[in-house]
């Protein structure tokens, strides 16, 4: 099967095993052969529908058989099952390890003749005459180096055979004058006879009769001589495995594959001899019944399900422990057609354990049989299969994550998106990686949205304990670092807008963690967050809506009563978060910006001298043009998009009122008003420090800080609500703070007063509380 190829190099190139050694690739390539040859037979039977593929109905129909091959292959085409036996033998013969043949020499018993034919020289110990039986009739010994030889010439002649290539023993005992040896192989061969054969049998037809017409009787005599103690132990060995026993095949078995192969040889034989048995010949072979029995310690399994279950227990502790390999298992599962049970088995291994080293290479083999059987169209257990999935997942997730989309699309769908989901969690790759990561998700088949939604929700949740558990209010500097968490919740954002079909989704999320940032004091974090969004995020229709919305809903400076809200209502509640973007967005531009007029009023030049130079007085002329742009610059961000628009109010974010009995959007509104109660007093506070202290440059900024008052007092914004309010930070709520810098702004206008008019008595001593607006930290 071309598709089991395949498969066989897609693990191979998985593997990355290129220094692995060569016995566990030769384990696994003979896995993938013994794959190949089983199931292109059981895929067969499949599509042909075949109930009974199984059933072991291999015995005789009644029918006339010609000849015994005639017989056997009329077997073959009823015995499904037969045929797999037969292939499980092949495969055994043809990944036996090689091994070293004995050289071919001329010359029957040579040293043993030559021997002979000196007179006087014979030796009491060597035969006196130079046939077969000699040494079994005369109790007498061959010479020294034809003992040697002969002793290796029948352990070439058991290996040829252990391996499938009876010819090969046939032709070297010709090629070396033993062709009475020859002759006594060749009875394995069934008998047929081209002339009696129908036209159609499979195989090659021969030219004349060939085979053995009594291969009862010669299997008996090969009974006989491999049950006689007094030969060779390869002689025995050799003659019990062409007549189908196991007693003396077992004696020279090294491993789990020879005894496996003895006991396929023999069932193999049992069922052939019963299939010539029950069938009715054109001829009537020799009886053997009277020859008797040879006695024999094994009797062929019931099935090689049996014959796997003794290997594995057997008395050998050396073929216990072969037979409990990891792919040794693999293989009796596949031999038995156990593949369904032995998956469930390894997925609870799975489960309960993490994969050794040797597990990593089964876990491959297991996985992709796995998805072979199941394109072929047989039946597994999906939750097995599902679970050795997300496990070789998980391998590749440390070494091939370029393909880990294409075997999760092979997850069952409602496990798909989590799965690939939580791989991409644990990606930390600069973003044009991650984002090809979820483009290859897409290209095979999955829900990529889904996934991004996920991904994003599974990092965002992570430090959701952590976030709620440090209440502690920091009010961070621009240029202040974000701390590695905060890096990692900006970058989760990044996956949900890695497609502009996300936008809407993203902004609700990227809304969320930028009012989790902010209830911290991170303003320097919410700016990253919104400074590392794609240049188109925001869209043009959501500021059209926007400017649409708030014009119809609300109109700053009317007032409490003024908005009117059965029309916000009426908008869409995803509105609200456009507006909530954008003043959270000016709020960080704002406080950004307020660090670079401070930088700038810092680097006023020094004006000491009675006199400056031309240069100085250029320079102090240029720093106050800045210094002006900048303030009134800054007075503006403050004013138009931070207290003018009420800011963070459910008025100007447009939210419906429905929700405000909503329980879903409970949390959300309460986080809006700690975000009201923490940054409006201390908008009115830097944007006093930006009236106040600029007065020398503006001085009709130092009224306006004084006006202030009147802004606070306004009830259509009602900010002296959110300073009169106690917080975390300041226990005792701010308004005190606020009127100490009322009091300041109004004893320096006084004393600006009182230096235009110093006939008038002096004022009492300014007694002003300086409040500084930099950070405020509560432990």
């Amino acid at each position: 099967m071309d598709v089991v190829a395949k498969f066989a190099a897609v693990v191979d190139a998985h593997s990355g095993r290129e220094g692995a050694g060569l016995d566990s690739d030769a384990t696994e390539s003979n896995t993938w052969d013994l794959v190949e040859r089983l199931y292109k037979l059981r895929a067969q039977a499949l599509a042909e529908s075949q109930d009974d593929d199984m059933s072991d109905s291999d015995s005789g129909q009644g029918a006339v058989a010609t000849t015994d091959y005639v017989a056997v292959q009329e077997l073959m085409g009823r015995s499904n099952l037969l045929a797999e036996y037969m292939e499980v033998k092949r495969w055994l013969e043809e990944t036996a390890p090689e091994f070293q043949a004995v050289e071919t020499r001329k010359g029957y018993l040579f040293y043993t003749r030559r021997g002979i034919a000196r007179s006087g020289a014979r030796d009491s110990r060597i035969v006196t005459e130079a046939d077969p039986d000699a040494t079994s009739r005369q109790r007498r010994e061959l010479a020294p180096e034809d003992a040697e030889y002969s002793a290796g010439l029948v352990r070439t002649l058991y290996e040829y055979v252990r391996r499938g290539r009876v010819n090969n023993a046939i032709d070297l005992c010709v090629e070396s004058d033993e062709a009475w040896r020859a002759a006594t192989l060749k009875g394995s061969l069934v008998w047929r006879d081209p002339v009696l054969e129908p036209s159609d049998i499979p195989g090659t037809r021969p030219p004349h009769t060939a085979g053995n017409i009594n291969r009862a009787l010669w299997k008996h005599a090969c009974a006989a001589l491999a049950a006689d103690e007094a030969n060779d132990v390869f002689e025995r060995a050799l003659y019990a495995a062409l007549s189908g026993r196991i007693d003396e095949v077992a004696l020279v078995c090294e491993g789990w594959d020879d005894y496996l192969w003895a006991h396929v040889n023999a069932l193999i034989e049992a069922r052939v001899d019963r299939a010539i048995l029950d069938s009715d010949l054109l001829y009537t072979p020799a009886q053997t019944a009277a020859l008797g029995h040879v006695p024999s310690r094994y009797l062929p399994a019931r099935d090689l399900s049996q014959v796997i279950d003794a290997l594995a227990c057997h008395d050998s502790p050396a073929l216990r422990y072969a037979a409990a390999e990891p792919f040794r298992r693999l293989q009796s599962a596949i031999i038995v057609d156990g593949f369904p049970s032995y998956l469930d088995e390894y997925a609870q291994h799975l489960r309960a354990a993490e994969p050794t080293d040797m597990d990593v290479d089964l876990l491959r083999v297991v996985v992709h049989i796995a998805l072979l059987l199941r394109r072929l169209g047989f039946t597994l257990p999906s939750d097995a299969v599902a679970d050795v999935l997300e496990s070789y997942i998980d391998l590749l997730t440390r070494s091939n994550r370029h393909l880990v989309a294409a075997y999760v699309a092979h997850l069952p769908p409602s496990r798909q998106t989590e799965a690939y989901a939580l791989f991409l969690r644990g990606v930390e790759d600069p973003l044009p990686v991650r984002m090809q990561l979820l483009v290859l998700a897409e290209t095979h088949g999955l829900d990529a949205d889904a996934i991004a939604k996920l991904t994003a929700q599974l990092v965002l949740s992570k430090h959701a304990t952590q976030r709620t558990a440090a209440a502690v209010y920091a009010l961070a500097e621009p240029i202040e670092h974000t701390s590695d968490a905060e890096s990692e919740l900006i970058r989760a954002i990044e996956w949900i807008t890695a497609f502009p079909r996300l936008y809407d989704y993203a902004l609700v999320e990227v809304c969320n963690l930028a009012r989790q940032f902010l209830l911290s004091g991170r303003t320097n974090a919410a700016a990253k967050l919104f400074n590392s969004l794609p240049d188109d995020f925001v869209q043009s229709e959501w500021i059209a809506k926007a400017r649409l919305d708030s014009a119809a809903s609300y109109s700053p400076g009317s007032s409490v009563n003024g908005p009117s809200l059965a029309p916000i209502g009426a908008l869409p509640e995803a509105m609200s978060h456009v507006h909530e973007y954008i003043q959270m967005l000016s709020l960080c531009d704002a406080y950004h910006y307020y660090s670079t007029w401070a930088e700038a009023m810092c680097k006023r030049p020094a004006n000491s001298a009675s006199q400056l130079s031309a240069r100085m007085q250029a320079q102090c002329l240029e720093w106050k043009e800045r210094a002006v742009q900048t303030t009134n610059h800054a007075i503006l961000m403050f004013r138009s998009r931070l207290i003018d628009v009420d800011w963070l109010s459910p008025q100007s974010l447009c939210i419906p009122a429905n929700s405000f009995s909503d329980h879903s959007q409970t949390s959300r509104l309460e986080e809006l008003s700690r975000l009201r109660e923490l940054y409006i007093p201390e908008t009115v506070f830097r944007l006093h420090s930006i009236l106040f202290d600029s007065r020398d440059i503006l001085p009709q900024n130092l009224k306006r800080s004084l006006d202030l008052a009147q802004l606070v007092a306004d009830e259509s914004l009602g900010i002296y609500h959110q300073l009169a309010k106690p917080t975390v930070a300041y226990p005792l709520g701010r308004l005190a703070a606020f009127l100490g810098l009322m009091r300041r702004s109004a004893f320096e206008i006084l004393r600006i007063q009182q230096l235009s008019q110093p006939d008038k008595p002096p004022l009492l001593a300014d007694s002003a509380i300086p409040t500084p607006v930099g950070r405020r930290t509560v432990a």
